[in-house]
């Protein structure tokens, strides 16, 4: 592993550096939005898109090969103020945490920084997409809201993100022929038509943001000119040049070698992450549309494998410098400060080959060498993948040491996608975004978008005649309660009733939300690089994309089937308690020792005796499989999107057991549960087991989720590993891993990630933090620095089997 000077410097640079609050983006929006008022919102953004790109700060860092900034500073955030106002206001104020005090996700900021923010905001207090949404849910959303059971802050208080735009259109045309096919449909408009004036809006407003990127493209190859003109050193001298000349030609021309085109693709996923606060922009198959331009390169002699390694390295670094401020409470489901970046590598071509590449190898090289957190690189395997390249990727994972790259089974994604309805044609192509939702580049809208679910509160809330037993509300009343021993599937037909009712309120939240977005935050930039939005005449958020699929993360699935195996068990089955004894145990927390047996008996019982998800145990499997099918089923054939019609397929809902930290923040407002965990404790991960659960192996935890019903798990379902530190040092560690991923995906399991730090070390890192500054881990789809993470997820990884 021969990380270059140049690269470590740079790797430095981002390590180094503060996370702090950037005032510039705010600034020229909110200037830009108040000379636009009256005119139509896709224009107004579009224009305020413009003159950020135009206005911000430029930096180039010394020994740059890609350039471009989201920020004033490296790491530091921009404000995007048109989405949410209020919690800025609060967090500046120390509620409930200063951003410098926050347990996680800490953000630094200047006194001038803070007033001028605050003066901002001033001009957008009521106006907010997020204060609308609350001002305007039905009390029953609200209420499921504040109790914890479904949660949309991520998508309201922020942009929509989960994007993968088609990046071989700008490498192979560029941007002046999304120019000239959107000016050539504005041309053809009947403006007599209904539905052609919003066309015409949203048409100029693509011209107008992609001149903005043009622009902003312009302005850095500006920059690097001058740069160059004052450079003592003739190399670097060269360098700058040669980064002015490719800025000046991409993304508004065809990128013309392997360096500009990585500078294309940068500058794309720059710019659509400052046009809107959504996060996991993604990079696609990235190793397929970046082949030819190498191989040419490689052929013509223009490049050398090692000057592409570089640049390859230089991108990678590049990517750790953008940031996103959340107010905290999203900030809990999302800790680590990620911009979910996902990038893929590997899987078959459209002929069902194998689709490796010596790109694909340049980028496993890259993560392990540069050892940074994004992107998340993601390898696509089937039945045709070289073994080589697979422990190749198992080796840089040893070497990365932060659970990258993640592994991902192309042949069940299909099949889930084929049975949705996407074209056949389309079907190998599909990319992971952001953790792990599937998506097809450049004609997908948002992989991820909807309120959180959170599973194990509403079985809560069912095995208590519907009332939430913290805040005393019933939206739904029922006639089950736990104490009453009513049997099992009395159980699990009301857990299934509340399940419904909750999910109808999801979809109304959503579809509250979808019309806010329509109504303030059309982004026309993004929509216009998707699959027939420019056809259409219509922005993402209208439905001008051919595919769109709904479906917010949801947390406990594993928990809550982990909860009805336990009282299958342990009260109708063992008959080891009663009914009454253990719906004392969980009021009361397992803290009564009064009783016989006393409450921590009970949880002891609960823990070590009860059948647990993850060893293959059928007993514990069907209900968490029971669980998956309802919620998976019900999503995709009882709800519909609010482009239902209007479009694009299949426009239904999905479910997503991607829960990023939210199993953490979901638990705290959870009661103790019958599978032995005590209140507030974090539910599951994804489909992962319960931590600690696992006692009978690996290969236990792949027949498990094998029973899975994985057809509805369009959005991912995530499972997480610890392996040993050892485990795949050696070749035959890394070929004994391989085969567990082939067992896996052999079984229909979607996906696996593996941390190999040992427990010695994070505990080491949580005494002595200063110590451990670049140790890094996989949180939940996606890898993070461990010290600066809450205690909290600190604990979950800790406390996650090792194998």
């Amino acid at each position: 592993m021969n990380v270059t000077q140049r690269i470590d410097r740079l790797r430095s640079i981002i390590l180094d550096a503060k996370p702090e609050i950037c005032p510039e983006r705010a600034r020229y929006f909110t200037e830009s939005m108040k000379s636009t008022e009256g005119e139509p919102i896709a224009i107004r953004r579009a224009k305020g898109f413009y003159n950020v790109l135009d206005k911000m700060s430029i930096y180039v860092l010394d020994g740059d090969l890609v350039v471009g900034n989201q920020a004033s500073k490296p790491k530091a955030s921009p404000i995007f103020p048109e989405y949410s106002t209020e919690w800025l206001i609060e967090e500046f104020n120390g509620h409930p945490y200063y951003f410098h005090e926050r347990p996680g996700d800490k953000f630094y900021y200047t006194e001038d920084t803070k007033a001028e923010i605050l003066d901002i905001l001033g001009y957008w207090r009521g106006k907010s997409l997020f204060e609308n949404l609350r001002h305007n849910l039905p009390d029953g959303c609200r209420k499921a809201w504040d109790m914890g059971v479904i949660d949309d802050t991520w998508v309201s208080a922020a942009g929509i993100g989960n994007v993968i735009v088609d990046y071989d259109l700008v490498l192979t045309r560029g941007l002046n022929h999304v120019i000239d096919k959107a000016s050539k449909a504005l041309a053809e408009l009947d403006l007599t038509q209904p539905g052609a004036i919003s066309k015409y809006w949203f048409l100029q407003a693509a011209i107008i943001s992609n001149r903005a990127v043009i622009n902003f493209a312009r302005r850095l190859s500006e920059e690097c000119a001058r740069l160059a003109a004052a450079e003592s050193d003739p190399h670097r001298r060269d360098e700058l040049n040669r980064i002015s000349a490719n800025c000046a030609r991409v993304p508004a021309q065809p990128a013309d070698s392997f360096w500009s085109a990585l500078q294309s693709v940068w500058i794309i996923l720059l710019t659509l992450q400052l046009e809107t606060n959504g996060h996991a922009i993604s990079l696609g198959r990235f190793d397929q549309y970046l082949w030819p331009f190498y191989r040419a390169d490689i052929e013509q002699g223009r490049i050398t494998r090692d000057e592409a390694l570089e640049l390859v390295e230089a991108f990678f670094v590049k990517a750790n410098e953008p940031n996103k401020l959340r107010s905290w409470p999203d900030t809990a489901f999302f800790l680590g400060y990620q911009m979910f970046e996902n990038l893929a590598v590997g899987g078959q071509t459209a002929d069902g080959e194998d689709a490796v590449n010596d790109v694909s190898y340049l980028c496993i090289e890259a993560c392990e060498n540069v050892k940074m957190f994004t992107p998340s690189v993601s390898v696509k395997w089937f039945s045709g993948s070289d073994d080589v390249f697979i422990e190749r990727a198992l080796e840089a994972v040893q070497n990365h040491e932060g659970g990258q790259p993640a592994f991902y089974n192309d042949r069940i994604f299909m099949k889930i996608l084929r049975n949705m309805g996407i074209a056949e044609e389309d079907l190998h192509n599909w990319a992971p975004v952001g953790c792990i939702e599937a998506s097809i580049p450049g004609k997908w809208d948002f992989a991820a978008k909807g309120p959180w679910l959170n599973v194990l509160k509403v079985l809560e809330i069912a095995m208590n005649e519907g009332r939430d037993p913290a805040s005393g509300i019933a939206l739904f009343p029922g006639d089950v309660n736990l104490g009453n021993g009513p049997c099992m599937e009395d159980i699990f037909e009301e857990f299934k009733r509340q399940l419904h009712k909750f999910m109808e309120l999801q979809v109304i939240t959503e579809h509250i939300n979808d019309e806010l977005h329509k109504q303030m935050d059309i982004n026309a930039f993004r929509a216009s690089l998707v699959h027939d939005c420019i056809g259409r005449g219509m922005s993402l958020e209208e439905g001008g994309s051919l595919y769109s699929v709904d479906g917010g993360p949801t947390a406990g699935t594993i928990s809550s089937g982990d909860a009805l195996a336990a009282i299958e068990w342990a009260v109708f089955d063992k008959k080891m308690i009663t009914a009454a004894e253990l719906a004392h145990a969980l009021k009361t927390n397992f803290s009564d020792d009064s009783t016989s047996p006393t409450g921590e008996e009970i949880r002891q019982l609960l823990i070590n005796r009860a059948p647990k998800f993850g060893n293959d145990i059928d007993e514990a499997d069907k209900w968490t499989a029971r669980v998956a099918d309802y919620i998976g089923s019900t999503y995709q054939k009882d709800f519909r999107s609010s482009k239902y019609g209007k479009g694009p397929i299949p426009a239904c809902y999905a479910y997503s057991q991607s829960p990023v930290t939210g199993n953490i923040a979901f638990g705290s407002f959870v009661g103790a549960t019958p599978d032995g965990r005590k209140a507030g404790e974090p539910v599951n991960n994804g489909v992962s087991p319960c931590n600690g659960a696992e006692r009978s192996g690996p290969t236990a935890v792949v027949n498990s989720i094998g029973k899975l019903p994985s057809i509805w798990f369009q959005k991912g379902a995530i499972l997480n590993m610890r392996l040993a530190p050892d485990t795949l040092t050696t070749p035959g560690g890394r070929e004994r891993a391989a085969a567990l991923i082939k067992t896996l995906f052999l079984k229909d399991g979607l996906h696996v990630q593996f941390n190999v730090v040992g427990t010695d070390t994070l505990k080491a890192a949580q005494r002595e933090p200063e110590k451990f500054s670049d140790l890094m881990v996989r949180v939940s789809g996606y890898s993070a620095y461990f010290t600066p993470l809450d205690a909290k997820v600190q604990e979950d990884i800790i406390s996650r089997t090792e194998f």
